[in-house]
């Protein structure tokens, strides 16, 4: 069983936090937002970021921050390279392959399911920095 009194709360929030800013910083239109809006065949107006979504992308970024800690815990993992490899298991596994069969059902770009698919990779990617730097910090 999970004692809560070890459960290391500030990697998880601030591993979700910073997953849910890098999409803000990921679709910006300098850096991705204007190739994915162009994938996607929209204008630019179309795609303003509204609360609703946001609020619900932070809750999941957060969810699925708790789902990683709770998975470093049960497996044991404490080296940098097993965090790593946890974060690109899980992408390769469970979120690049529904986002992909996604796409070839609803028709949705292959560039914009590129870019997406990329940003969630990333934000697991973070996932591992943040425990690998604040476990080294705080330990």
């Amino acid at each position: 069983m999970i004692e809560l009194i070890n459960f290391p709360f500030a990697e998880t929030i601030i591993s979700g936090v910073l997953a849910f800013l890098l999409g803000w910083l990921w679709y910006h239109p300098k850096v991705m937002g204007r190739r994915w809006v162009e994938a996607r065949g929209k204008n630019p107006d179309d795609c303003k970021p509204k609360p609703f979504p946001s609020i619900l992308t932070f809750m999941l970024w957060m969810l699925a921050s708790c789902f990683y800690t709770f998975l470093v815990i049960i497996m044991g993992l404490e080296s940098s390279p097993a965090l790593v490899c946890l974060s690109c298991l899980l992408w390769v596994a469970f979120a690049m392959p529904p986002t992909v069969m996604g796409a070839f059902y609803t028709g949705y770009p292959f560039n914009a399911v590129a870019i997406d698919s990329a940003y969630q990779l990333a934000g697991y990617y973070l996932f591992a920095v943040t425990h690998i730097g604040l476990g080294m910090i705080l330990n």
